[in-house]
Formats: C-alpha cells, sequence, structure tokens
C-alpha cells in the first residue's frame, strides 16, 4: 500500500470519527448523579438533563433532593458542613447551567449557573436545634463531559465541580458540641451517568 492511500485512508477515518462527534450535538441529554447520592445512602433522587447546541455550547438543569447522612455532615472528605455529631440533614437543589466547552476535543468546559438551594439541618437529639434555608445563588464551574463512554453509543458521565454564592447564606452556629459551618460560598462535586438521546 503506498503513502498517499496510506494517508487518504485515515483522513477519511479521521473524517468519520468528526462526524460521528457532530451526530452527539444538538442532542438532549439525562443523567443521574452517583457520588453525592452514594454517599448518602441513594436516599431521593439527583439528576439532571440538558441540551447540547453544538460544540462549544449547552445548557443543563440540575434537580436534587438528598438526605444527608450525620456521617456525611461530618467528614471532612465529602462535606465539612458540620464540625460534631448527631446532625442530618436535607439538601434541595435546582440549578439552571450554561456551559461553554472549550480545548482540542471540546470535552472540558466552564459554566455560569444559578440555583435555588434549600438547606435543611436538624439535631437528632436536641429538638431545637434546626436550620430551614432557603436562597437563590448565582454561581461558576468547571467541568467534563464525555459523550459514547467506551464507545458505547449514547452513553455519557459528567463531571461538575460548581461553585455557588448563597445570597442568603447560614451563619456559622455553635450546637452544644457541634459546629454548623457559615454556608456563602458553597461546592459541589457531582458525577452524573446517563444517556444522550
Amino acid at each position: 500500500m503506498n503513502i498517499r492511500l496510506t494517508c487518504m485512508i485515515i483522513l477519511m477515518v479521521i473524517g468519520l470519527r468528526n462526524a460521528e462527534a457532530q451526530k452527539r450535538v444538538g442532542k438532549f441529554f439525562l443523567g443521574y448523579e452517583t457520588l453525592e447520592m452514594s454517599m448518602n445512602n441513594f436516599k431521593h433522587f439527583a439528576g439532571e438533563i440538558g441540551y447540547r447546541f453544538n460544540l462549544e455550547d449547552q445548557v443543563r438543569l440540575m434537580v436534587g433532593e438528598v438526605r444527608l447522612t450525620e456521617r456525611h455532615l461530618s467528614s471532612k472528605w465529602e462535606s465539612a458542613a458540620v464540625d460534631g455529631d448527631n446532625v442530618q440533614g436535607y439538601f434541595r437543589i435546582y440549578e439552571l447551567s450554561y456551559d461553554k466547552f472549550f480545548g482540542k476535543r471540546k470535552n472540558w468546559y466552564v459554566s455560569g449557573s444559578m440555583a435555588y438551594v434549600n438547606d435543611q439541618y436538624e439535631h437528632m437529639i436536641m429538638d431545637e436545634m434546626k436550620i430551614d434555608n432557603h436562597t437563590p445563588t448565582m454561581g461558576f464551574g468547571i467541568g467534563y463531559q464525555q459523550m459514547d463512554l467506551f464507545g458505547i453509543e449514547h452513553l455519557y458521565i459528567n463531571v461538575s465541580i460548581p461553585f455557588r454564592y448563597y445570597l442568603m447564606g447560614i451563619e456559622e452556629q455553635q450546637w452544644g458540641a457541634t459546629t454548623i459551618h457559615k454556608h456563602e460560598l458553597v461546592n459541589n462535586f457531582w458525577f452524573f451517568v446517563g444517556f444522550n438521546l
């Protein structure tokens, strides 16, 4: 096989792969959040729905309703929202994000977002110790999205790290020996698995 024919075949394969990548855009996608849910015993639901307009732009709506365990809230590696024991909670979020992809393969993105967040904390022994905070937020984030994961058509992952500024935050509070940390600039680490339609 001569060099010209080899180059033509390589270019055709690259062209077909680019054509396949183009098929991924202009599509809806739907995913289930696995990381936060696994850390909280899969209580309730968290997921996203979105639409990828082209290789560089997409919008997403993240909806989450998570029952927060005592272990999760006090873990320095997971939440770090509480120092101490006997506090459990509930977290609800509706977050709309606009993502702008960058880089050669257009898998990485930066995003701007706005959300409604409801944080609830309750002491498991002292009934009078409760927080029920409702706030709009504004934020930014970074993420990585891969469509057709492992060559499986329609399978995708999305790793999203949003940072939110609470317009009506929670001040630091002391509940006996337990500290509820201030909520002003709050982040999450989401790991979505789903399908693009």
